[in-house]
């Protein structure tokens, strides 16, 4: 059994296609989407001209098992999440106008329409993305995994800061233990191959084939847009309970 793990695509329909090439190659038997979806950046992303959220949208949703929300998703469906990462919004936040949110968020969190265009998607795009779960839970094989966009109380990563020490991880640790798992996946960092997070160290590796232990444990992998970073997807296999990180190199 193998489990192919997307995420981060910022509309990128060229490279989302070459992505399901490659796991339709690799024999995987679903695909999981760890959200953003939509959300391109003038200042980060090189494919104006090819952009689509209405086509990503739909391929994800023709061949993604289970989905989940990202922080681009929210903010172009307007929506506050139910896990802010410890952020108090106001009920009225998408009412207020840039420099009401700027002046009040402090720099803790995206504001998006400074750099982001607006998404070009149908009535029915909009309300599928409004529908997507800020988590979910999923057995293979014996093995209970939680999926999500980023990490606990960030769920989404709808804040500006990015951790990086293995500490600073530890409510998602406990986050992904109290819901019956020992593993879980995430997107939002753009990391170029693998990391695995424990309650002791973060091993961040290239890209690659690596066995996972059985300790609990967080992973999170690199984006399908083409950006700065290298990009990629992540396969999971339960039987052999090992992860492969894979590159798509640009393409």
């Amino acid at each position: 059994m193998k489990i192919g793990i997307i995420g981060d695509i910022h509309e990128d329909i060229v490279a989302l296609k070459n992505a399901f090439g490659i796991l339709e190659k690799a024999g995987c038997d679903e695909v999981i989407c760890l959200g953003d979806i939509v959300g391109y950046k003038v200042n980060t992303y090189y494919y104006l001209d090819t952009r689509s959220a209405h086509e990503c949208i739909a391929m994800v949703r023709a061949n993604c098992s289970t989905v989940v929300i990202g922080n681009n998703d929210l903010y172009q469906v307007k929506k506050i999440p139910k896990y802010k990462g410890g952020i108090d919004f106001p009920d009225n936040w998408y009412e207020l106008d840039f420099f009401e949110r700027k002046a009040w968020s402090d720099n803790r969190v995206f504001l998006y329409e400074d750099v982001q265009l607006n998404a070009l998607m149908t009535a029915q795009d909009n309300a599928y993305l409004e529908t997507l779960p800020e988590f979910a839970v999923r057995d293979f094989k014996g093995h209970q995994v939680l999926f999500s966009h980023f990490a606990y109380p960030d769920l989404n990563g709808v804040k500006t800061c990015f951790p990086q020490m293995a500490e600073e991880y530890h409510q998602h640790l406990a986050f992904i233990d109290r819901h019956g798992c020992k593993t879980g996946f995430s997107g939002h960092m753009h990391f170029e191959g693998v990391s695995i997070c424990n309650e002791e160290r973060i091993e961040r590796n290239p890209f690659g084939k690596y066995k996972l232990s059985d300790e609990l444990q967080w992973l999170y992998g690199p984006c399908i847009a083409r950006c700065q970073f290298n990009n990629g997807l992540l396969i999971f296999d339960p039987d052999q309970f090992g992860i492969e990180a894979v590159p798509l190199l640009f393409t």
